[in-house]
């Protein structure tokens, strides 16, 4: 029998060759180019148009109600939280460079074309429930007004003083580098290499060289604060060798080191705002009352300035903590004059403040100001029972600042 030959036409090329899949566009990828009512194109990223198909598909286009919803959705994790916040900065980014363009988001969504429809749904599950890679932030949520205002309060200030503490934070730094974990079990030996550049700023005290020291702590603090990101202080061993260097900082006299009184006191306020372990709840009280009444007037519109930038920026917790220590300076300087508005704008939110403005006016013999001051904050907050309560109490002639009587 003859064997059929093999027709080439038809002969087995092999499987053919899938068509390449088209990459999945990211965030900071372009999406499109918008021509401006004024000015130059506006080049938009995908992250760009998710918000604006968002923001018209769900939000009738108002960024503000998606901001809203957005900032609903940082109740929950610490990722979720950081997530929202991000995404905010980026739509507050895009409504103003959109306004300064003449644009809305309606505009974008007509442009975009089929892009629109065939993204929709990809934009909402990023904007609403994504927790997005870093390497898929945007400017704006990478350089959100907490990391600035986290740097600024860490190190913004530095190239003013007569000594840079930057050397001093890199060289004590280089001991925890920010790779590494470190257990509760290694805090005693953080400590101790802590304890070593105490002891060495008392060294340079002792030997006149008072800027030098204060350059140091300095420093000092803020590789403090940045160990504790990444190391278990469940023992208490970093936190009790950030107490004895901190009160020695705060008792270099700024006039032995030529520091500027406009440098040390917005430097000093901005760090205490932003140390967020308790390292320095303790060792601050009664610090400003040794205040001049300039260097307070200094203090008080310092911290009046940041309350509203922080407020501005939607930083809610740092504001609350510049009211508060607002608050310590008011009562340790025992400016009565402001003790009533102070409480009114402090409220119920939190109780300790409201009792250290009452007691300081019981203290001087002041019950009508400290009446004053509980009805202020007796608004709508939770501790508002709480506060009620010690109200009705020195109503009636019974007064304690201790929260248990």
């Amino acid at each position: 029998m003859t064997a059929r030959k093999n027709d080439p036409s038809k002969a087995d090329t092999g499987s053919k060759q899938k068509p390449a899949r088209k990459p999945v566009s990211l965030g900071i990828d372009t999406a499109l180019s918008l021509p401006a009512v004024k000015g130059e194109p506006v080049v938009l990223t995908y992250w760009d148009l998710w918000f604006a198909l968002v923001a018209v598909g769900d939000y009738a286009g108002e960024f503000g109600r998606l901001a809203e919803r957005l900032k609903e959705a940082r109740i929950g994790s610490f990722s979720n939280d950081r997530a929202a916040e991000r995404k905010r900065c980026h739509l507050r980014d895009l409504e103003k460079r959109l306004a300064g363009a003449g644009l809305t988001a309606e505009d974008i969504v007509a442009a975009a074309g089929d892009l629109a429809r065939t993204e929709i749904r990809r934009a909402r599950s990023r904007v609403l429930e994504h927790t997005e890679r870093e390497r898929e932030w945007s400017e704006p949520m990478r350089n959100t007004p907490r990391k600035r205002r986290l740097e600024q309060a860490l190190r913004g200030y530095w190239d003013r003083f007569p000594v840079s503490p930057e050397p001093f934070a890199k060289e004590i730094g280089s001991h925890f580098p920010a790779r590494s974990l470190y257990s509760e079990r290694a805090s005693s030996g953080l400590s101790r290499t802590l304890d070593r550049y105490v002891v060495q700023a008392e060294t340079l005290q002792k030997s006149g060289e008072h800027a030098e020291a204060q350059a140091l702590l300095r420093g000092w603090m803020t590789a403090v604060v940045e160990l504790m990101g990444h190391a278990d202080d469940s023992f208490g061993s970093i936190g009790m060798s950030f107490d004895e260097g901190f009160v020695a900082y705060l008792k270099i006299p700024p006039d032995r080191t030529g520091i500027a009184e406009d440098v040390f006191f917005p430097d000093l306020l901005d760090f205490l705002i932003w140390e967020d372990y308790g390292l320095t709840d303790d060792r601050i009280e009664g610090y400003f009352m040794g205040l001049t009444p300039a260097q307070a007037d200094l203090c008080i519109g310092h911290l009046r300035r940041r309350i509203e930038e922080l407020r501005a920026d939607e930083l809610a917790y740092q504001s609350e903590e510049a009211l508060t220590l607002l608050g310590k300076v008011v009562a340790e300087q025992e400016r009565f004059d402001l003790f009533e508005g102070l409480a009114r704008e402090m409220g119920s939110r939190e109780w300790q403040r409201i009792i250290r403005l009452a007691d300081r006016a019981m203290k001087k013999r002041k019950k009508p100001l400290a009446l004053k001051v509980f009805e202020a904050a007796l608004t709508r907050g939770s501790h508002l029972k709480f506060l009620a309560e010690k109200y009705e109490k020195l109503k009636q002639g019974h007064w304690s600042p201790d929260p248990r009587k």
